[in-house]
């Protein structure tokens, strides 16, 4: 009986063993024991105002510059409505040039380009404001086309930004009017 125990005990303390072996933690460099941890280096990043959202790339194209928006206006039939865009370069550009395009039922009357922009500097926020006058409901697209030049080339990289256009409210005198009734059968 006393051997059943100290089989036990030394199966316990191997087991013990072996899990404190199989620490998933990296070994220290030698030396340096004491040493104060190494902060990560900061990356100064460009900011964007708080309403804004990311418009959607093709590919992989926000590695390299990322285009935001921010609607000014809710969506509707026949009213102008101001659009908010930033440019941040990720990297560093000798050029950068944005053109703006959209659907039929969706015009860009004011800023359909931006640029050329020369000496663009990394997580710098390029503003831009473009104007879209919507002429019928439904959902549109616009393109954010972004033309870059530098070491690598000259890059088209495109993005998309949804607009959900929404008819003029009744009453408004943008709305179109009213159906006539249909008559009433006896």
């Amino acid at each position: 009986m006393f051997k059943s125990r100290h089989r036990a005990a030394f199966a316990a303390m191997v087991c013990a063993c072996v899990f404190s072996a199989c620490d998933d933690t990296p070994e220290k460099p030698q030396g340096a024991g004491s040493a104060a941890p190494v902060k990560a280096p900061t990356t100064k990043i460009a900011t964007v105002a708080a309403d804004m959202v990311a418009a959607v790339s093709s590919g992989k194209a926000s590695d390299a510059v990322s285009v935001h928006f921010a609607l000014r206006a809710t969506p509707t039939v026949n009213a102008a409505l101001p659009v908010d865009v930033a440019i941040v370069p990720h990297r560093e550009f000798d050029s950068l040039t944005v053109y703006f395009n959209s659907q039929d039922g969706l015009a860009v009357t004011t800023g359909n380009s931006f640029g050329p922009k020369t000496d663009v500097a990394i997580e710098s926020s390029l503003t831009h404001q473009l104007v879209l006058l919507p002429t019928r409901e439904g959902m549109y697209m616009v393109s954010a086309t972004v033309d870059s030049d530098s070491a690598e080339g000259n890059i088209t990289r495109v993005f998309s930004i949804p607009v959900i256009v929404i008819a003029a409210p009744a009453g408004t005198p943008d709305a179109a009017p009213a159906p006539p009734a249909a008559p009433q059968g006896n």
